[in-house]
């Protein structure tokens, strides 16, 4: 089965970008044919053919997913996404409503609103090789966007489902820091998980996913925390320099990790 993806010319974006691997990725069983110009008013009158950041008209039925009509509209990415029924999935990913904005409203603005002088540092050169290949001839990476799509779909249900993991997980307080405690050697999400709590836990303990101890990190960036005191310690296998994590030899008893939890604790 063949179909029609059409979307701007010029330079491309993150936001049709994204929007048009989400689509490839749902609909794996149907090849796509990418065109980056403007539609014309029977192929936006097509429920066939998608027509995404393009055309001024915004109707999920007929497939058309434009937001340039006001800065009220979400990217279209996010038009998408919530025609797709996946925005209860990719809305807990931490960029989401970052790229919204990024897209609605440009560097500088987004700038402003976070403090800092600008955002062209943070620009990823890899987003952007794969913008101009996509400018250039879509098809050419069209595999790619369909790969993309499906691996940020499979990120945000794994991220899904760590945030539940986290939220079950024990939690103690030491020294007036609080310490998420996860038997397990995936430590996706915690960072993130802690972030979105009432009071942002300090500090991680998991099973250490690359040998047989326990990870020991701070969350946070938080203050008053250094694991780099740790090194030395015969229960110890690494202690980063800057601090921010360390891992024990063996998995010993749990009591034994909260006493090194508190060695590392300096305030």
């Amino acid at each position: 089965m063949n179909k029609l993806i059409i979307t701007h010319p010029g330079s491309a974006h993150f936001d049709d970008f994204f929007a048009i691997s989400l689509v490839l990725a749902v609909n794996n069983d149907v090849i796509y044919t990418i065109e980056r110009r403007h539609p014309t008013d029977e192929e936006l009158a097509n429920p066939e053919i998608w027509v995404i950041d393009v055309g001024m008209k915004l109707e999920p039925d007929l497939k058309n997913f434009d937001h340039h009509q006001s800065t009220d509209t979400p990217a279209s990415f996010m038009l998408v996404a919530d025609y797709l029924g996946l925005t209860p999935t990719l809305s807990i990913t931490p960029w989401w409503e970052f790229k919204d904005k990024f897209d609605r409203f440009g560097p500088f603005k987004i700038a402003d609103e976070l403090g800092i002088e600008n955002l062209l540092p943070f620009i990823s050169p890899i987003e952007d090789w794969f913008l101009k290949l996509f400018t250039k001839n879509p098809g050419e990476i069209y595999p790619l966007m369909r790969s993309f799509g499906q691996n940020v779909i499979k990120g945000a249900r794994t991220l899904f489902s760590q945030f539940e993991f986290w939220a079950n997980s024990e939690t103690c307080i030491v020294k007036n820091k609080t310490v998420l405690i996860g038997l397990t050697n995936d430590s996706t999400g915690v960072q993130h998980y802690s972030s979105q709590m009432d009071s942002p836990a300090e500090i991680s303990v998991s099973y250490d996913g690359r040998g047989k101890g326990w990870r020991l990190a701070r969350l946070n960036d938080a203050k008053g925390v250094d694991f780099s005191k740790l090194e030395g310690d015969e229960k110890i296998k690494f202690a980063h320099k800057t601090g921010f994590i360390a891992k024990t030899k063996h998995r010993i008893p749990v009591s034994e990790v909260i006493r090194l939890v508190e060695k590392a604790i300096t305030d």
